[in-house]
């Protein structure tokens, strides 16, 4: 536990301002960590493909097709 004790030690001798940025960055952490424990929940890349599955056509082809009108 001596990381514990020093990192007390270094908030108290900080300006309450410092320390809601420490805070912050806890929660932030732990907000992170739970997003990664959460079983089942589907990354960017599933939820981009549920999304676009009812869509018809190619999405490539139609990406390729916009870039050649800005061209």
């Amino acid at each position: 536990m001596k990381i514990k004790e020093q990192t007390i030690k270094e908030l108290e001798a900080m300006k309450p301002s410092d320390i809601y940025l420490v805070y912050e960055l806890i929660r932030s952490i732990k907000a992170s960590k739970e997003q990664k424990t959460i079983v089942g929940s589907p990354g960017a890349y599933q939820k981009s493909r549920l999304l676009l599955k009812n869509c018809k056509g190619s999405l490539s082809s139609d990406i390729i097709r916009n870039r050649e009108d800005r061209v």
